[in-house]
């Protein structure tokens, strides 16, 4: 939920909420639920999962996981701990850690798969030695058989479960919201593809489809990276998480992208669209102690210092008295000896001096030294602590009035010695930044400064000589002359000061586009970029990508057919996916095909009910005719793991080619017919949407 801060001026302030995970619980296990079928939809961004006799989904989280190494910092070997997607309370401190199984939208890491398989079933309460369930898992539209190979090698040898049916998370989609209509154009938009398929006869048509390779973590990466690029001075507040959320929260997708990019250059448009939005911040503590508490602590914290240098004054007296005490004993003591006794130099070292004259000058010195002490402590113990009062500020007489009736004059003397100021401090600001350009009047005239003074026919260097030469080195100085005085920033405390209490309204003008809370400085306004980011699904070389948008690749996939095929795929376009939730996605659909489409032709876009958890829905919907069409064991064992039975919720089955070695010939250019595969099987064999790029052509 986003919070709507209502200031003076109305201006729309969102906060970021900042949502934590909350780990999921262990659900219970009870005898009902033995082989109940589990469905598993196995998104590259979020795992939905539950039983199929739920109403929703019980467990749905992010899916990747992090290993967190405990005791870092000791030698001896830290134990490893895995957060597996909910666990992980603070995502952003462990966002370069984080795995998943996916590589786009293929599973390729399949021991992060194993781990991701572990939560889930741990979660829903399976306690077996083996998972006598069966499952249904979706998958990626033509997912490379190398890869159903592994997932089916993981579910059947690992897991051991019974059957397990593939599907595709848009194909459920579209079924579950078009029972009865066989004929449609699908687009699906996903975590990071974008798909395109056309459906006859309740059929997917997978030579004829086509990917876009841009998704919904495309657009939050984008979004990530514009907004630290234009605020850097946010830049660790600004994090991928945040990005997201503002992303889901914030953005459309423009009906004309370039009619309403210029209505941003319009101030009242822009005052009245422009959403900001509120980074956290810690606010400086206010002090609520009173002036008379803020002079007590003050005079406590000097009587405590009086009373500590009181108490190291008579330490240091005790040692001193002592050490003079010892100094004439041995004084006493070196008088009964003669210099060349043993016992008078040993009484010379032990006072580490090296005569009885400076010995006796060390007493003096002690002495001396002892009595100045004593009159220190009882000065300090006579003395009578006085309050000292504030010094008064310094008022400059030139900005005060000296009549009343003269008020008003006076008060435009000092908005004028204001603006003065000010314009002078921008005049030497403006010439900072024209000295920082190259081609600019002043870098040019700097230049020419330096290359006359750098001339090698000079007789004498006597460049500084003169007052003259100061003139020129200020005008080739890069700080354009000069800085702001430290008795010029006085003039102008004091001419605001008398403008606060005068004209207090004047500043208000003036300043009235600095901040004026400190909640401001942690503020980013979001303009275009409400629009520009959706943009990027329908003009993906804005990204960087060399491929057509969704409008592109739905108009070539539709030449593909005949005028009658098209009026029935455009009777009926299909968007689903999480980012097709952005608002204005299926106006802008709807205004392309009006453009492109031939005159008073007809065509229909619909939006999935609930992008995110409709495949979950349609699984569940369809739960017998999917287990009926599952691989079981004894299929996996027979037919391997990469066979599929093909039905109008999966993909279509082509056979892998196996390579065969060429029989030795005369001539080895010319294939035999043996070895030369046949055109069908080579299509077959290919795999049409992983091959085919968004606009069309082979990659």
């Amino acid at each position: 939920m986003c919070y709507l801060l209502l200031t003076d001026e109305t201006v729309r302030i969102f906060e970021l909420r900042d949502a934590r995970s909350v780990p999921d619980p262990i659900h219970p296990y009870p005898a009902s639920l033995r082989s109940t079928p589990v469905i598993i939809d196995n998104g590259s961004h979020h795992c939905r999962v539950g039983w199929a006799t739920d109403r929703k989904p019980r467990i749905v989280f992010r899916n990747c996981y992090a290993k967190h190494r405990k005791d870092r910092g000791k030698k001896i070997a830290a134990e490893t701990e895995i957060l597996v997607a909910n666990d992980i309370m603070n995502i952003e401190a462990v966002r370069f850690q984080l795995k998943s199984p996916h590589d786009e939208n293929v599973v390729t890491h399949f021991e992060a798969q194993e781990t991701m398989l572990d939560y889930v079933f741990s979660h829903l309460g399976i306690n077996t030695s083996q998972v006598d369930h069966p499952l249904i898992l979706t998958e990626a539209f033509c997912n490379p058989n190398y890869s159903r190979q592994l997932m089916s090698e993981l579910l059947f040898e690992c897991y051991g479960v019974p059957s397990v049916s593939y599907c595709v998370d848009g194909l459920l989609s579209y079924h579950r919201s078009n029972p009865s209509n066989p004929d449609g154009l699908l687009i699906n938009i996903g975590n990071c593809t974008t798909h395109v398929i056309p459906i006859l006869n309740g059929f997917a048509d997978p030579a004829s489809s086509r990917r876009i390779r841009i998704g919904g973590s495309h657009l939050t990466r984008f979004l990530w990276r514009w907004l630290q690029l234009r605020f850097p001075q946010h830049l660790n507040a600004i994090t991928l998480s945040r990005a997201e959320e503002i992303l889901h929260r914030h953005m459309y997708i423009a009906e004309d992208y370039m009619e309403e990019v210029p209505r941003w250059s319009v101030v009242d448009h822009y005052e009245q669209h422009v959403r900001r939005i509120q980074l956290p911040f810690v606010a400086a503590p206010v002090s609520t102690v009173s002036v008379e508490q803020t002079r007590e602590r003050r005079k406590e914290a000097a009587r405590r210092l009086v009373e500590l240098n009181a108490k190291k004054r008579e330490e240091k007296l005790v040692e001193d008295e002592a050490e003079l005490t010892r100094l004439v004993e041995l004084e006493e003591a070196m008088e009964e000896f003669t210099p060349d006794e043993p016992e008078y130099q040993h009484a010379l070292e032990e006072a580490q001096v090296p005569s009885l004259t400076e010995l006796t000058k060390k007493i003096s010195m002690l002495q001396h030294k002892i009595v100045k002490t004593r009159h220190k402590m009882m000065q300090a113990a006579t003395a009578v602590p006085e309050e000292e009062e504030p010094k008064p500020k310094r008022v400059c007489e030139d900005v005060c009035p000296k009549i009343k009736a003269d008020l008003e004059q006076w008060v435009e003397e000092v908005k004028q010695q204001w603006r003065d100021i000010q314009t002078r401090r921008a005049a030497r600001r403006h010439k900072r930044q024209e000295m920082a350009k190259r081609r600019t009047a002043a870098s040019q005239e700097r230049m020419r400064i330096i290359s006359q003074l750098a001339r090698r026919e000079k007789k004498d260097d006597n460049f500084g000589m003169r007052d003259e030469d100061w003139d020129v080195y200020k005008a080739i100085n890069k700080e354009g002359g000069g800085s702001d005085s430290e008795e010029e920033n006085e003039k102008l405390q004091e001419l605001e000061s008398a403008l606060r209490q005068h004209s207090p309204e004047f500043l208000g003008e003036t300043t009235a586009s600095k901040p004026t809370s400190l909640a401001e400085n942690y503020q980013i306004e979001l303009s275009t970029e409400q629009i520009r980011i959706g943009e990027l699904l329908f003009q993906p070389y804005m990204y960087g990508l060399e491929q057509g948008g969704i409008t592109a690749t739905v108009q070539y996939v539709l030449s593909l057919f005949d005028a009658a095929t098209q009026e029935r795929l455009v009777g009926n376009v299909f968007l689903t996916g999480g980012p097709s939730c952005l608002p204005g996605l299926k106006p802008r659909i709807e205004r392309d095909l009006l453009a492109t489409r031939p005159f008073q032709s007809h065509f229909s876009v619909t939006m999935a009910k609930d992008p995110v958890l409709d495949p979950w829905y349609g699984a569940k919907g369809c739960v017998a005719e999917l287990l009926a069409q599952g691989l079981t064991r004894a299929d996996y064992l027979e037919q391997g793991g990469d066979r599929i039975n093909y039905h109008r919720y999966g993909n279509q089955y082509w056979a892998s080619s196996i390579p065969v070695a060429p029989e030795s010939a005369p001539d080895s250019t010319v294939p035999s017919k043996e070895t030369t595969p046949a055109p069908e099987a080579s299509l077959l064999s290919s795999d049409p949407a992983l091959e085919l790029s968004g606009d069309g052509t082979s990659n």
